[in-house]
C-alpha cells in the first residue's frame, strides 16, 4: 500500500516523512534524524499515563517506547511530535552558567528544527560562492 495523502510527522524531530510505504516496516527511519518510526511513541495506541503506555489491550508490553518493534496493532499516529517545552531546561542552563562565570549561550539554534538548521547552513554555503 502506498503512501496517502495524509501528512506524518516524526516524533522526534518533527520533519515531515515523505514517500513512505504504509504500513511502516520495523525498519522504516526518519530520513532528517534516524529515529525509528515503528516505535510506540509514533503510534496511535500510545498512552504514556497508562502503566505499559499503550491503550491496545492486546499489545505485548515494549522496554524501549522510542525503538522499534514488531507490535502487530502498530497505527501510525501522523501528528506524533510534540514540540518540548525548553523554559526550564534553559533557566537551569543560565543558572549553571552564571554560577560559574561562563556566558549564558543563546538556546535559539538549539530550538530550531534540524530542517531549519539545514536551511539556514545552506543559505550560509550560498552566501559564499555567490558572485556579485
Amino acid at each position: 500500500m502506498a503512501s496517502s495523502n495524509i501528512t506524518i510527522q516524526c516524533w522526534k524531530c518533527g520533519a515531515t516523512l515523505r514517500e513512505l510505504l504504509l504500513p511502516f516496516s520495523r525498519y522504516e527511519e526518519c530520513s532528517t534524524c534516524n529515529a525509528d518510526l515503528h516505535a510506540c511513541i509514533s503510534c496511535k495506541n500510545y498512552a504514556p499515563n497508562l502503566a505499559d503506555s499503550c491503550s491496545e489491550d492486546r499489545a505485548e508490553s515494549v522496554l524501549d517506547n522510542e525503538k522499534a518493534n514488531f507490535c502487530d496493532f502498530f497505527k501510525v499516529n501522523p501528528k506524533a511530535y510534540e514540540k518540548k517545552d525548553q523554559a526550564a531546561a534553559t533557566a537551569a542552563k543560565a543558572s549553571l552558567a552564571e554560577l560559574f562565570g561562563e556566558e549564558v549561550e543563546s538556546d535559539t539554534e538549539a530550538q530550531t528544527s534540524p530542517t531549519a538548521q539545514a536551511d539556514k547552513a545552506l543559505a550560509e554555503l550560498n552566501s559564499l560562492f555567490d558572485e556579485e
